[in-house]
């Protein structure tokens, strides 16, 4: 990913004058899915769920603003169900930033 970004800049700068403008927009997007896909192999999510999770520096869980974001409501499946698959999976978020980055790709070069 991150070599497509660099060989998108480079005929961006170099070689395609007359779309230039979609080049280097393309070689930004690679470079925004490249950083984000760096952050999850990096382990930065997991630091941040490892931080919040520590029984000692949180006896009594999470801090009440996280906390309420992360309970189920039983009353409600079928709406838990889909705030816990659209905000909280991480195969969801990296699906959605997939389909981002392809509409933006299409946008730039419509």
């Amino acid at each position: 990913m991150l070599l497509a970004a660099v060989i998108c800049l480079l005929i961006g700068f170099g070689f395609a004058a007359d779309a230039r403008g979609k080049w280097i927009n393309s070689a930004g997007l690679l470079f925004d899915v490249s950083g984000v896909i760096q952050l999850h192999i990096s382990g930065l999510f997991e630091d941040i769920l490892r931080h919040f999770g520590d029984e000692e520096k949180f006896p009594y869980g999470p801090p009440s603003n996280i906390t309420r974001k992360i309970i189920d409501n039983p009353d409600v499946p079928v709406r838990m169900w889909l705030r816990n698959n659209l905000f909280f999976e991480a195969t969801t978020a990296f699906y959605l930033l997939l389909a981002g980055f392809v509409f933006q790709l299409i946008g730039t070069w419509v």
